[in-house]
């Protein structure tokens, strides 16, 4: 996983009184913000390390993530279900950009 540091133009898409949140390792790239633009805005920044989560945290977080995948509303498009002999055939479509959702691979 790569570091991910808000950048001026995170800030600029900040709302009044939006958040920042940094996920960077200790040895993770600096980043210029506008501070006078967050300042502007209200807006703040949030940084945290997942190594601090307690046992309890990561399970209920695991809970939250559980519960909005089974209640969305939304569901991936599908377009199409393929065997997984067609493997080949279905990353060559992939990669010339003639898929438009998800391609379903399916045991024989």
């Amino acid at each position: 996983m790569t570091d991910t540091v808000p950048d001026a133009d995170a800030v600029e898409a900040l709302a009044a009184g939006g958040r920042l949140v940094a996920m960077v390792g200790l040895g993770g790239a600096a980043a210029e913000l506008p501070v006078g633009r967050l300042y502007a805005k209200d807006a703040s920044i949030v940084g945290f390390a997942l190594s601090n989560a307690t046992t309890a945290d990561l399970a209920d977080a695991a809970r939250g993530v559980v519960g909005l995948l089974r209640d969305a509303p939304w569901r991936p498009r599908v377009a199409d279900r393929l065997p997984l002999s067609l493997t080949a055939r279905a990353h060559r479509a992939l990669e010339a950009g003639e898929v438009r959702g998800r391609l379903l691979l399916t045991p024989p």
